[in-house]
């Protein structure tokens, strides 16, 4: 990681969020020889493979008979509410 004096970092700041983006470079930005801030690529996002969907879906919680309210509420809802009107037709 390359360390770089924080004046230097304003006077070059849109070169290195250049070099961070595309480059994966990352930064220490020191003051008086201390290192102050970092500035580096934020970690991508975690991918799940679709073969382990099904062990995810398996751990999350039960809804139990919240689930049936639930499904209820919806159609009840569902009933209630107007047909979108389509002002072009």
């Amino acid at each position: 990681m390359e360390q770089i004096n924080v004046t230097q970092a304003v006077r070059q700041f849109s070169d290195l969020l250049n070099r961070v983006f595309y480059q994966g470079a990352s930064f220490e930005l020191e003051r008086s020889n201390k290192v102050i801030a970092r500035l580096c690529p934020v970690s991508a996002p975690r991918t799940v493979p679709v073969q382990e969907l099904n062990r995810l879906f398996a751990q999350l919680p039960k809804l139990n008979e919240d689930a049936e309210r639930f499904a209820q509420d919806i159609d009840a809802i569902r009933k209630a509410a107007l047909p979108e009107r389509n002002p072009w037709a």
